[in-house]
């Protein structure tokens, strides 16, 4: 797949990691989540849920820093805290910013999130400009 896509699905519950973190991820069920095994990174994303349009970071791949990794298509909405379990969503990938990594500690993986977060932001606030040339 080129760069922009999406996936769609519906939101489950995860293992929570990532709100003990202090990045909340809705997590897709995928029953077929092998055909997205070769687009494993992290991404700048917009989000669709429930008719409204959220911006994020997207995570696809194996979470290899973890002790007991899985394949998971997740994202930390923006700004973002409700329970939306069971809700479908819609994932929007618009720019991929690095590859998947293993760090030695979830204390250096928050320090990536703390940055992806602060480049994603920078790229969007671009991608999401609006058209100042049109009438």
């Amino acid at each position: 797949m080129t760069l922009p896509f999406s996936i769609s699905g519906i939101i489950v519950k995860g293992d929570q990691l990532g709100r003990k973190l202090g990045y909340p991820t809705a997590n897709l069920d995928l029953p077929d989540a092998s055909k997205f095994h070769g687009l494993t990174g992290v991404y700048a994303a917009t989000v669709t849920l429930e008719e409204v349009l959220y911006t994020g970071m997207a995570n696809i791949g194996f979470r290899p820093t973890l002790i007991h990794p899985s394949f998971t298509v997740e994202v930390n909405i923006f700004d973002f805290d409700r329970d939306i379990y069971g809700t479908p969503i819609t994932i929007h990938f618009l720019e991929r910013i690095r590859d998947e990594m293993r760090f030695n500690s979830l204390d250096d993986l928050v320090k990536q999130m703390e940055q992806d977060e602060r480049e994603i932001r920078k790229i969007l606030s671009v991608l999401l400009k609006p058209d100042t040339n049109t009438q």
